[in-house]
């Protein structure tokens, strides 16, 4: 099911429906009852919906998966229950993205849970004698009147996503982690039911966790692939998804489907090919540069969808061009590499070692790194609000390491699977999760917990994913990643290895510094030519933009000068006013 937005009341203070919320979950059928309403997008097969939807249970997405097999819609009711004593265990072993929504008859509570990681994402809204649950943000902020959350858009304009449970609508909230919701006579209650904690309570050797980890993506691999023979694999040049490939039985391996979405010049597609050709797999590329192109005007189109789609809280820029590929590619199964990050220490290059997690480090990873990609145009922005985003967006992060290791680097592991990962890449994986079957073995969460469990100093430098991928397949071990490190080498360490991966550590903090310096950011693949043809629509129908005028967060001179002049505009720029449009349209 695409959307889903239930609302309940207190008794006597019916409300009826409101068609712009309604019209903010796009294809959608509302039914009516004494309590509250719910409106319901198209059901999927598997899903259980009643005359009336007096009872219902319904996954709010495609995948609803553990790692041995698919979850009945009868299974998930037994599971989800009316939201009381539910078995916490086998809620978490649901792999992410997943959520669902359910109600065991007329007059009980309607219980909604998010997976463990809280990848899919699903907001509620608390208002007086009335509450809510959707999986639109927009929805809510359409049924509550929210105003904008000026606190939560100031850290976006430096970081390109949301920190934590807040959304860019006042009162509108995420659902956290491992959580579900109960909605019953107005009001909506919010329970854990798993401890967000990693912990196991021992720390296993480097082999043993490389052992049990091969096992369980082996075991992942085998089962969904019986299940789903036609199942792609998004294979790029990268560690994460030569991982996935490796965990591949070699029996299977012949004739799967494997797809490299990339530009001419890029390097993903030549690594991606000729694993396939070892491997046998039939292996498409999606090139992005040699499709037809668009028109200005169908360019914003598309980047306000996308804009929607992500609740106005990630890149439209970058999931515009993959809005449009994907209109030309199967939606089916998919494998993704997701989760891969929590193997190899992704921000542990430039840290302290053995640092104590404070807010002096929290400052610096901010500045170097967490704003380096997405940051809007400082002159693009009143001053007053650029002022205050600085702080604001300071506070809001490193109140995101509340709970968090007492050692830095695993503090940044922590912060990146809950904060990064939860809110950056679950914005984009939730758009997918309802399109096809996307699913990514590593979000496992005892994968995950084997992960974190190892030291910094066994993920530093992929050492622990070379030996991952060397357990899996020594022969593709061999060969090279597109950083040119081979993955059997950076598994053994030794002075050549580490030596070799300091340069490349090295050629990325060298680019992180000159971003840094020029105040420059990266752009997604594809964004920067879909930036180039939003703003070319901008400047000939310049009324687009009225909308971002006098809100006391784009400087209108800056924006007057952008509409008559030729210069090209920073993609993130470009998506932080796109993603304001699409926030304050009635």
């Amino acid at each position: 099911m695409r959307s889903f937005l239930a609302v309940s009341f207190a008794p006597g203070s019916a409300v009826a429906a409101a068609p712009a919320a309604v019209s903010a979950l796009g294809d959608a059928t509302v039914h009516t009852g004494d309590d509250g309403w719910v409106a319901l997008g198209t059901e999927d097969t598997g899903d259980r919906v009643d005359e009336g939807a007096r009872a219902f249970t319904v996954r709010l997405g495609k995948a609803a998966r553990t790692r041995s097999g698919e979850v009945s819609a009868d299974a998930l009711a037994a599971l989800l229950k009316d939201g009381a004593g539910v078995d916490g265990e086998a809620l978490a072993a649901l792999v992410p993205p997943f959520a669902a929504a359910h109600r065991a008859g007329p007059g009980a509570p309607i219980v909604v849970a998010t997976d463990w990681l809280g990848f899919r994402q699903v907001f509620f809204w608390q208002g007086d004698g009335i509450a809510a649950v959707s999986t639109s943000a927009l929805a809510l902020k359409a049924l509550a009147g929210a105003p904008l959350n000026t606190a939560a858009l100031g850290l976006q304009s430096l970081v390109g996503w949301q920190v934590g449970l807040g959304t860019v609508f006042g009162g509108v909230r995420k659902l956290e982690a491992g959580s579900l919701a109960v909605l019953a006579a107005g009001r909506v209650a919010v329970d854990r039911y798993i401890d967000p904690s990693l912990e196991l309570g021992e720390t296993p050797t480097v082999a043993a966790a490389v052992e049990e980890m091969a096992g369980l993506l082996e075991e992942f691999q085998t089962a969904y692939l019986g299940d789903h023979p036609d199942t792609v694999l998004q294979l790029t040049g990268g560690q994460d998804t030569r991982v996935l490939l490796c965990a591949v039985p070699a029996k299977l391996r012949p004739g799967l489907r494997a797809l490299t979405v990339d530009v001419h010049g890029g390097s993903d597609a030549r690594h991606a090919a000729g694993l396939a050709e070892m491997c046998g797999l039939n292996h498409q590329i999606y090139w992005l540069d040699d499709q037809d192109p668009i028109t200005p005007a169908h360019a914003h189109a598309l980047a306000l969808e996308a804009a929607a789609a992500l609740d106005c809280m990630a890149s439209p820029l970058a999931l515009a061009p993959l809005l449009l590929a994907e209109s030309h590619l199967e939606q089916g199964h998919r494998l993704s590499g997701l989760g891969g990050e929590a193997c190899r220490g992704f921000w542990y290059f430039g840290q302290p070692r053995h640092a104590t997690t404070s807010r002096r480090h929290v400052e610096q990873l901010a500045s170097w790194r967490l704003y380096a990609n997405e940051r809007v145009l400082d002159q693009a922005l009143e001053p007053g609000f650029a002022a205050a985003a600085q702080t604001d967006a300071l506070d809001l992060i490193w109140a995101g390491f509340e709970g968090t290791s007492s050692d830095w680097l695993l503090a940044t592991d922590q912060f990146y699977l809950y904060q990064r990962m939860q809110r950056w890449a679950g914005a984009h994986g939730s758009v997918a999760h309802t399109n096809r079957h996307f699913i990514n073995p590593m979000f496992d969460r005892r994968f995950i917990q084997i992960a974190h469990a190892v030291s910094p100093d066994d993920k530093r430098g992929g050492r622990l994913t070379g030996q991952l991928i060397q357990r899996l397949d020594p022969g593709l071990a061999a060969v090279p990643l597109d950083s040119g490190l081979i993955p059997a080498k950076l598994g053994q360490g030794g002075l050549g290895t580490r030596a070799a991966a300091a340069r490349v550590t090295a050629n990325r903090l060298a680019r992180k510094i000159r971003q840094r310096i020029r105040r420059g950011s990266k752009a997604q693949l594809g964004a920067g030519e879909m930036a180039a043809l939003v703003v070319a629509h901008w400047r000939a129908q310049p009324d687009a933009v009225a909308p971002l005028r006098g809100n006391g967060i784009v400087r209108e001179a800056w924006l007057d000068e952008t509409l008559a002049g030729t210069d090209a505009v920073p993609a993130a720029t470009v998506a932080f006013l796109t993603n304001l449009l699409v926030a304050t349209a009635p």
